[in-house]
């Protein structure tokens, strides 16, 4: 699999600067200190929601729905940077103190504004200032391509609209990068890269972290 160097979460400001992104990243593109490879079948934690590892899109899909979540509109967010490598701390498919390097992230705000994000090691759910304080420890550094930027698309547009072939998991000769989950795939075609992108012409909104804390109030 493609990855980049490992990155201890807590780096510097200047490590930030430094840090060198590789011009294409999968799915399951993973910083480690380590060669093992990441396990593909890494336990739910007991939340009992639908989930599979590396399907973060399709995770959300189902957890829109999902009534542990609370009265009031919810939102899922994309999350997103303009480099197309987004470097998460405290995500489970990274050993602790480790940067993970996603492509791309999806978590579900809820009705209170609280994240819920079924990779995590932070909590579920938490405060949305919290996440972001947690997952981008040094968010304030970050080179403007890394930066995170956040395409929020209201739940029930996202439920109605949203559909994966999950052919973005495979490799070319057609075997699976991680195993699918375990439901048929979720609609008709093909929409994941319309929420992938950053154009402005895509579902919903697109907004920068500060933005979205101005939004939704931390």
């Amino acid at each position: 699999m493609p990855a980049a160097g490992a990155r201890p979460a807590g780096a510097t400001a200047g490590a930030w600067a430094d840090a060198r992104v590789p011009n294409k990243h999968d799915r399951n593109a993973i910083v480690s200190t380590t060669d093992t490879p990441i396990p593909a079948d890494i336990p739910a934690d007991g939340h009992g929601f639908r989930y599979q590892p590396f399907y973060c899109e399709e995770n959300a899909w189902w957890l829109c729905a999902e009534p542990n979540l609370g009265a009031g509109p919810r939102m899922v967010l994309f999350v997103l940077s303009h480099s197309g490598a987004c470097p998460l701390a405290g995500q489970k498919a990274a050993p602790p103190g480790v940067l993970c390097w996603w492509d791309y992230h999806v978590v579900v705000l809820d009705g209170r504004h609280r994240v819920w994000d079924l990779d995590t090691r932070l909590g579920l759910p938490v405060t949305t200032a919290d996440w972001l304080k947690g997952s981008f420890p040094q968010i304030e550094h970050l080179p403007a391509d890394l930066a995170p930027h956040f395409r929020v698309v209201p739940a029930a547009d996202y439920r109605a609209d949203f559909a994966s072939d999950r052919s973005h998991m495979r490799t070319a000769d057609g075997a699976w990068q991680q195993p699918p989950p375990p439901w048929p795939s979720i609609g008709r075609g093909m929409t994941l890269p319309r929420y992938r992108s950053l154009a402005p012409e895509g579902p919903g909104e697109v907004l920068g972290w500060r933005d979205l804390l101005k939004r939704v109030g931390g």
